[in-house]
């Protein structure tokens, strides 16, 4: 048996947020916490001053990315989908 774990993980953190017994699932929640970064990379963006703008730029076109196994924004929050292979 298969399950998919969904998280964020960056160079001083890794957080789980959600298990799924089907890949599918998994992209559904998957995408949901990639929108949720990309509307938090996109509030900070605003808010920057001009040295921290081209990073959120930066973070904002990396999210912006639908392909799981493609995704890159290291070293910021990078969010990705693990899949493990259960022993019963």
């Amino acid at each position: 048996m298969k399950i998919y774990i969904v998280g964020d993980s960056g160079p001083e953190h890794n957080s789980i947020f959600s298990i799924h017994k089907t890949y599918k699932g998994a992209l559904g929640s998957w995408n949901k916490l990639r929108k949720k970064l990309l509307s938090e990379a996109k509030y900070h963006l605003k808010k920057s001053d001009k040295w921290s703008r081209d990073i959120y730029k930066r973070i904002v076109k990396n999210l912006a990315c639908t392909d799981p196994k493609k995704i890159d924004n290291y070293p910021h929050e990078t969010p990705y989908i693990s899949e493990y292979k259960l022993e019963e």
